[in-house]
């Protein structure tokens, strides 16, 4: 009878913990929930300072070393301003709890090509992530919208001679057809997901004359397989299907590789994950970058050498270091180090390493506040990513930026390309 009486209490302590601990994420206790909070009390702190070569020693512990080296090396100045707490949307807040505990790492043996993650339908798969690999998942699959229109240029910059030419893009895309939190279907786009396409998105370059017109679609699988898609060439007024039969490849013969989109666009199954530490760096968050025609001569400092510096706002973000080294044979580089944002599990920076492993490239994303956080994402406000070995970088300013805008899935097709290139 004694044990009969303390069975049911035991019940109750382990219901109650239970419920205890899976207490409702909100957009109030996002960050605590799903991350860690911030160091704010930095010595000598102070909202608009500019940290440049004759400070940044002062403020080393929380200027990541991508930035130091633009700081100390290239005479970046960081301008700081207030942290500000973040939250995704409330279509994806909603959908981390409701599938809260079901995303499990699976053992892919090292493979590249076996799946790597089960159980995840939608929303953030690990909140307060313990590994390496959790964090990769996490950023994987972050809130980014379910789709998006953007134009941007692409300026390719030498340090000593400046600009050397650029280029304006126009992107259309479906970020996700699987899993899917703001806008509706969700969690599932049918047409795409049935043929397991977990995103696909089409570009026109506007400018220079020589090359408007030209069309690309992309098309990236819910597995890790490599991406397809097509081109249409005006000069040869034809349309060429491609697959990437290599990974690594440099995107439009900038200094970006196809997977340094974002910080990292391949799939984690690619990298073996490390989980360095925690830490409190400034980064450029709610960056207070202007768009429009004018973004690029705002935005970057083309005048002054090395003609590649952002003019951004930086604030003290909550990061998880991680190291990813490459599975794939022959990857061009040998180990790469991301900053990911504890609450946004947004990709800050990175510095990528050499075959040799020395410091090749550092990239640097900055984004936007969202004008609507409980509908949007934050903006893109601008990515540069700098080769240091050769003394160049690529910009890539924003000039339109929408997301979550309901994109119609027929104009994303071979038949609409081929509609649009007549």
């Amino acid at each position: 009878m004694a044990i009969r009486r303390v069975l049911p209490i035991l019940i109750v302590l382990v219901v109650g913990a239970a419920a205890w601990s899976e207490e409702p994420i909100t957009r109030t206790n996002w960050g605590a929930k799903v991350g860690f909070a911030p160091e704010l009390a930095i010595p000598g702190w102070s909202d608009a300072l500019t940290i440049d070569t004759s400070n940044v020693d002062s403020f080393r512990a929380w200027v990541a070393d991508p930035a130091y080296q633009l700081v100390r090396n290239w005479n970046l100045k960081i301008v700081t301003r207030t942290y500000e707490a973040y939250a995704p949307t409330d279509g994806y807040i909603d959908a981390t709890n409701k599938f809260r505990g079901q995303a499990k790492i699976l053992d892919t043996g090292g493979k590249t090509d076996v799946v790597g993650l089960g159980g995840y339908t939608a929303g953030l798969p690990f909140p307060d992530p313990q590994t390496g690999e959790e964090v990769a998942w996490n950023f994987f699959h972050g809130h980014h919208g379910d789709d998006g229109r953007h134009e941007f240029g692409v300026y390719w910059v030498s340090a000593k001679r400046g600009i050397e030419r650029n280029e304006v893009w126009r992107w259309f895309f479906i970020s996700n057809t699987k899993h899917r939190t703001d806008i509706d279907p969700k969690p599932v786009l049918g047409e795409f997901a049935d043929k397991n396409i977990a995103a696909i998105s089409m570009t026109e370059t506007l400018y220079p004359p020589d090359l408007k017109g030209q069309l690309a679609l992309y098309i990236a699988y819910d597995n890790p397989t490599e991406r397809e898609g097509w081109v249409y060439v005006p000069s040869q007024r034809r349309t060429v299907r491609f697959t990437s039969d290599g990974h690594g490849e440099a995107w439009n013969n900038t200094d970006l590789l196809y997977e340094d989109v974002r910080g990292y666009s391949g799939r984690p199954e690619w990298m073996n994950w490390k989980l360095l530490r925690r830490a409190t760096i400034l980064a450029p968050m709610g960056a207070g970058v202007e768009f429009g025609p004018d973004a690029a001569k705002k935005t970057y400092d083309f005048e002054t050498p090395p003609h590649w510096n952002p003019r951004l706002k930086w604030q003290p973000r909550p990061v998880y270091v991680v190291e990813a080294t490459p599975r794939l044979a022959r990857y061009p580089y040998s180990r790469q180090v991301f900053y990911i944002d504890g609450e946004a599990f947004y990709i800050h920076m990175k510095e990528a390493y050499d075959a040799k492993g020395q410091l090749w490239k550092v990239l640097i994303n900055a984004s936007n506040t969202s004008n609507d956080p409980a509908n949007k994402p934050p903006l893109v406000a601008t990515s540069f990513v700098v080769d240091l070995q050769a003394e160049h970088a690529t910009v890539f300013p924003w000039f339109r930026n929408e997301a979550n805008v309901g994109i119609d899935p027929t104009k994303l097709s071979l038949t609409e390309m081929r509609k649009k290139s007549r």
